[in-house]
């Protein structure tokens, strides 16, 4: 593969036959990884020419508490840590107390602030009104990723960008509305800048509920993978005013699946299964860290039993499946080839929590059957809930 592209055979015209959607062109003529970290670079310069003596951070959740002990061993001076979720302030990080973001008032505007969330929009326009622009930790993390270890969402955002371009233009083809594709334009102009104020113009706030995309019938069949406590089964119910057959509710974290079973106690159409969902019956290691970063894994934390969704369903009927699986979607997909197959269940399927997941689980869907019609959602304002819904035609909306 050279490392510049100029025309593509597969890249996405407008409806008007104009020029390719600019984000996924720019990645198109792209003269490889390097140029575009150098290009990434250019947007935060406060860590082009080295590492600051200094920095404030903005979020004191995990990454938060990540970065500052990295800035420990990289002898950078923590001046400030600051979140605006009033259960944080008040508490100490490593001998410093965390403060609200209105403490921003007494910083130098010299120390950059970096923004350690993965729901970036909020956070950044809520530093710009403060007078600060933020570095995203995530940019530190791509461009610098020996001294700042990736997380799984970052891990390769650009070389995956560089080496499966031809997939994204082929998933740009393949999806169903201009909508969509005005999305994928954006999620990979995010990817080229994390600048989460490209995605703001095609935020969709209805997650798993996007009325235009995902059409209900009063005797539904919900397979949810990755049920949390219960909140997108909320969500599905409310929709369907209640008249569904059965939902089948898979949650591995025993005390998140504890929540669910409490949520759920006088709902006997909500079956809660205390499982992970992956390719077939095992075992598997599930990190939890305390809410909907927690991953099913090789390594680590503690042991989960999963299933698949083929052998929990013998056959049965599912008329819907999401899944939201910190990763396992792909094996997911290969546990329930037989129902996708034979139902062709409407699907909702995470995107996001490795970069390849973006074009690699619209591939999987592809595979197991060509009939389906593609669209896809951003329900947040940074790397989390890209969102691909993959509709039967008989179902599907023009």
């Amino acid at each position: 593969m050279t490392d510049s592209v100029i025309d593509h055979p597969n890249v996405t015209r407008t409806a008007s036959g104009g020029d390719p959607t600019p984000w996924l062109a720019r990645l198109m003529r792209a003269d490889g990884v390097p140029s575009l970290r150098r290009e990434m670079a250019g947007r935060y310069p406060a860590f082009t020419a080295g590492r600051p003596a200094a920095i404030a951070i903005l979020g004191a959740a995990e990454e938060g508490e990540r970065l500052i002990g990295l800035c420990a061993g990289l002898g950078i001076r923590i001046a400030m840590v600051l979140d605006d979720n009033p259960a944080r302030q008040g508490t100490r990080i490593s001998g410093i107390d965390v403060q609200p973001s209105a403490a921003l008032a007494e910083l130098d505007h010299s120390i950059p602030v970096v923004v350690c969330s993965h729901r970036l929009l909020g956070a950044v326009t809520r530093l710009a009104q403060l007078g600060f622009d933020g570095v995203p930790f995530a940019a530190l993390q791509v461009l610098d990723p020996v001294a700042f270890p990736p997380h799984m969402f970052y891990d390769g955002l650009l070389e995956d960008l560089i080496e499966n371009r031809d997939h994204y233009a082929r998933l740009s083809d393949s999806l169903a509305d201009a909508t969509s594709r005005a999305v994928l334009d954006a999620v990979i102009g995010f990817r080229l800048t994390l600048d989460a104020r490209l995605l703001e113009p095609v935020l969709d706030e209805a997650l798993y509920a996007a009325d235009c995309v995902l059409p209900f019938a009063r005797d539904e069949v919900y397979l949810d993978g990755g049920s949390y406590d219960g909140d997108t089964i909320r969500t599905f119910i409310d929709r369907v005013g209640g008249s569904f057959e059965r939902v089948y509710a898979f949650e591995p974290d025993p005390d998140t699946f504890r929540r669910l079973v409490l949520n759920f106690a006088g709902e006997p159409r909500v079956v809660p299964i205390p499982k992970g969902l992956h390719r077939a019956p095992g075992e598997l290691r599930f990190a939890d860290a305390g809410g909907r970063a927690s991953l099913l894994t090789e390594a680590g934390g503690i042991a989960v039993p999963v299933t698949s969704v083929d052998t929990e369903l013998k056959g049965a009927r599912a008329s819907y499946i999401k899944m939201n699986i910190e990763g396992a979607e792909l094996d997911a997909l290969d546990g329930a080839c037989e129902t996708v197959r034979a139902h062709a269940p409407k699907l909702a399927l995470s995107a996001y929590h490795r970069p390849s997941d973006l074009w690699g689980v619209a591939a999987k869907v592809l595979e197991l059957r060509s009939d389906y019609r593609l669209y896809l959602r951003q329900h947040d304002g940074g790397i989390i809930e890209t969102v691909l819904y993959a509709i039967p035609v008989r179902h599907a909306r023009s």
